[in-house]
């Protein structure tokens, strides 16, 4: 599910930066990273966020952690928290952009890197899983780093 979002998000980019008569660098770099920021780490999460307070024993299923657990649902808090910094990248710009795309980046990474980890412990660490955990992880933070970069948010403050 989460590689057809993304996929759908990377399309839209796409189009609106194919559409754009005064294309460069920057608004390409922009594009890309509200799209991302909105369309997958924004209001998806809010979502399964929402989801998430609401059935914690169900939440428990999908991340491993204790449902209700002190742990779970501080992580359900921030992760909301951290969907709805992402949602209003739809209506800001400029700097305040890389708060949120670092924010993701860095959670993207680490949450690569705990999948990493889980299936070396498990002995099937795989080329395909190695494939599917970047897919749905590190690309993310590939592609926030990559779009914040272009899009040089840090000169508009």
């Amino acid at each position: 599910m989460f590689h057809l979002a993304l996929f759908i998000v990377l399309a839209g980019a796409a189009v609106q930066v194919l559409r754009t008569t005064d294309r460069t660098t920057e608004k390409a770099g922009e594009a890309v990273l509200r799209w991302v920021l909105v369309g997958y780490c924004g209001v998806p999460m809010i979502g399964f966020m929402i989801f998430g307070l609401l059935r914690p024993d169900r939440m428990a299923q999908v991340t491993g952690f204790a449902a209700g657990s002190p742990f779970q649902t501080f992580t359900t808090w921030a992760l909301l928290g951290m969907g709805v910094a992402a949602a209003f990248a739809a209506r800001q710009r400029g700097v305040y952009l890389i708060g949120p795309a670092l924010a993701w980046a860095v959670f993207f990474v680490g949450a690569t890197s705990i999948h990493l980890r889980q299936y070396t412990a498990a002995g099937s660490l795989t080329h395909g899983a190695m494939l599917t955990i970047f897919a749905t992880h590190g690309l993310i933070s590939v592609v926030l780093v990559g779009a914040l970069l272009m899009s040089k948010a840090w000169r508009s403050s």
